[in-house]
């Protein structure tokens, strides 16, 4: 009577199924529009993970710093229609061999119909410096699944070749869904009503960013007006002493444009290496000094009394007395030591010749130690503007985590929704609900520690701009690709190799070393210095004498002095072989530099390139499980199926979710190291040539 039941059973599902299956059939497929092309490399995240677009302000500050995608065009779009894939093996098309093949003819009980959506955005393309005007760029990387990149001849090849390969492989089985036809449910009688596929919500603004926080302006300087409560504490010595005063009290979201902002405005490290930037400036000023002769005045006021003139004076008295005790006569005034007042004023001027140039010598070794402090404060804003970016895409990636792991729970949750009402129907099994409930404990699990990583990525975000203690930051750029890249391969590389500050500081480096070397050199041959002084010397004696020393009177004196310091003991040529072998390690830092910088560029447009194919893919991917999960609960709930399969399906739809996600924060990832790699593109505040 089981085996009678379950046979029973397994009948009506099927006849429910080819049913259905016949009336897909009869149903013509719908035409999509341009206007309803969705923008399907833009990952759609829950409600509290998605905010409002940039404003025009935010838009037109990015304009020239890299190029958004060109929307695509009808012969891309006619491409994409043609290689679209054909899912599931048992349903046939009424329709004819058209291009218009993305609407899905489902073989439950599901019509496809269309859904509209907004038309995407236009943004304006701004190409990016030619390293040679005449020849234009090879590589234009465009977004979306419905959009075909202008790519080098392999990487076009190598997706056209894949595109063909799918479409191959399932055009004997069923048409793929539309990114914009949405499964509507017709109610059997019989069946038990199933639910769609759960899927991340589309974007819905939760916070916005505010309108008086503006972009860069056009000219590259930083004249934008953060909000007060994102400044952190003016001094820097402070800390906090109070639970009040790291409590978070707000949360932000901005765009990444403002990240880098505030990163360059409130960065410690950057501010150092601009101190250290006056500080060699001021270095500079000191060593110009030497081209200008030394000036010195020199004033000494003196009370003199001799203390030789006292001892006179008490011998003279002992022989008065003497004389004065044998009856002598004793001629003359009583002897006195009288005292002495001088005022001395010496002027003196001295210059030395620099016969040999030490003193230029010096002076160019400032400036190039200077030179070398300028450009540590471009490499330092390159990698501050890369780590921020990273640290930007990580928090995307988090808030894509959380919300892909919310979606999955629901699902999960529906799962184990379906198998308790099939266990009360008598068709299910205990062991079947059990199943669906590891499911859901093991999707709530991951959703904890996806939202702990959003936490942990936002704090790290928030240290790094040193924003208040107070303040939280969320993304509120939406997930999708940043830009694309316009230059070919070699071309990126020459590009990088004259851009790259590292590079010229290894030849300031060397030229600093050179000049040090040549003023040691100098410092060991003769020296020649010359000099004038003028003295004005004043005497007021207390001697009443009319015929003593005293008055007014000046003078001067004209000379040169050569000094040669023949024998040192070696620390002259000791000081030299340091500087020639300081260039020796310059030279060979930049030979290693270089070599690094192609490897970068070349591991950034390689990395470029696999992003955008897996993009593709990853949406193919999407499509296909959802379409996969969504005939196992049909399987499941008709009692030919397993709650395995349901599970499988949801864990390849969360997969699929988490792969696209992957990919394109990979693209943006990849995007912005090439751009570290290659510095001073347009829009980075830099200038055009090191």
């Amino acid at each position: 009577m089981r085996v009678f039941r379950h046979l029973v059973v397994v009948g009506v599902g099927a006849a429910i199924t080819f049913s259905n299956v016949g009336r897909s059939a009869a149903t013509p497929p719908l035409a999509q529009s341009q206007d309803t092309q969705p923008e399907t490399n833009q990952l759609k995240l829950g409600r509290d993970f998605k905010s409002a677009p940039k404003t025009a302000g935010e838009r037109k500050s990015q304009e020239g710093y890299v190029p958004a995608v060109s929307p695509p065009t009808q012969s891309q779009e006619a491409h994409t229609e043609t290689s679209s894939l054909q899912l599931g093996a048992n349903f046939k098309s009424a329709s004819k061999a058209t291009t218009e093949t993305s609407s899905l003819q489902s073989g439950a009980s599901f019509k496809s119909a269309s859904k509209a959506t907004e038309p995407t955005s236009q943004k304006q393309e701004m190409p990016l410096p030619q390293p040679r005007p005449d020849r234009k760029a090879d590589l234009t990387l465009k977004r979306g699944l419905g959009a075909v990149a202008i790519a080098p001849p392999q990487l076009k090849q190598r997706l056209s070749g894949s595109l063909k390969r799918a479409t191959n492989s399932n055009s004997n089985t069923a048409q793929a869904p539309s990114p914009n036809v949405e499964p509507v449910e017709i109610p059997t009688p019989g069946v038990v009503p199933t639910t769609p596929v759960e899927t991340i919500p589309p974007p819905a603004p939760s916070r916005t960013p505010l309108e008086s926080f503006p972009g860069l302006t056009p000219n590259g300087t930083l004249q934008t007006q953060p909000p007060e409560f994102l400044e952190p504490n003016p001094n820097p010595l402070s800390f906090p002493t109070r639970p009040e005063e790291v409590r978070i009290e707000r949360t932000q979201p901005i765009t990444l444009q403002q990240a880098i902002d505030l990163a360059r405005r409130n960065s410690q490290t950057l501010q150092i290496a601009q101190l250290q930037l006056e500080q060699s400036q001021a270095v500079v000023r000191e060593q110009q000094a030497a081209l200008y002769p030394d000036l010195n005045v020199q004033v000494d006021l003196n009370r003199q009394i001799s203390a030789g003139g006292e001892l006179g004076v008490r011998a003279q008295e002992r022989r008065r007395n003497f004389l004065e005790s044998q009856g002598q006569p004793v001629g003359g005034a009583a002897p006195q030591n009288f005292g002495s007042n001088t005022v001395n004023t010496t002027l003196q001027l001295s210059y030395n010749v620099d016969l040999f140039g030490a003193r230029t010598a010096n002076i160019r070794a400032a400036e190039e130690q200077n030179r070398f402090r300028e450009l540590e404060v471009e490499r330092i804003a390159e990698e501050l503007r890369f780590d921020v970016s990273t640290n930007y895409y990580n928090l995307q990636d988090a808030d894509g985590r959380v919300a892909i792991s919310e979606a999955a729970v629901r699902n999960a949750q529906q799962s184990l929704r379906d198998a308790e009402a099939l266990e009360r129907a008598g068709v299910g099994t205990r062991f079947a609900v059990l199943q669906a409930q590891v499911n859901l404990a093991n999707e709530q699990q991951r959703l904890n520690e996806a939202r702990r990583d959003q936490l942990v990525r936002r704090r790290q975000l928030a240290e790094i701009l040193n924003i208040s203690q107070s303040v939280e930051l969320t993304a509120a750029d939406p997930v999708e690709q940043a830009g694309s890249w316009r230059l070919s391969l070699e071309e990126s590389i020459v590009l990088a190799l004259k851009n790259r500050a590292e590079l010229e500081q290894q030849l300031v480096q060397r030229a600093a070393s050179e000049q040090q070397r040549r003023s040691i050199v100098a410092g060991r041959k003769p020296q020649l210095n010359v000099f004038a002084n003028y003295n004005v010397l004043g005497v007021d004696p207390d001697e009443g004498d009319y015929f003593a020393s005293r008055g007014w009177a000046d003078g001067y004196s004209v000379g040169a002095r050569l000094t040669w310091n023949f024998f040192d003991g070696g620390a002259a040529q000791a000081r030299t072989q340091q500087r020639e072998f300081d260039i020796a390690i310059a030279e060979t830092r930049f030979d290693q530099l270089r070599n690094q910088v192609r490897r970068e560029v070349e591991q950034g447009y390689f990395e470029l390139e696999s992003s955008f194919a897996s993009i593709e893919t990853a949406e193919t991917g999407v499509l296909q499980a959802r379409e996969a999960l969504r005939l196992a609960r049909l399987r499941f709930q008709a009692g030919v199926g397993t709650q395995t399969d349901v599970i499988q399906a949801e864990t390849d739809l969360t997969r699929s979710e988490r792969n696209r996600l992957l990919a394109i924060i990979g693209y943006n990832r990849a995007l912005s190291a090439l751009e570290r790699a290659v510095t001073n593109l347009p829009g980075n505040d830099l200038s055009d040539t090191p």
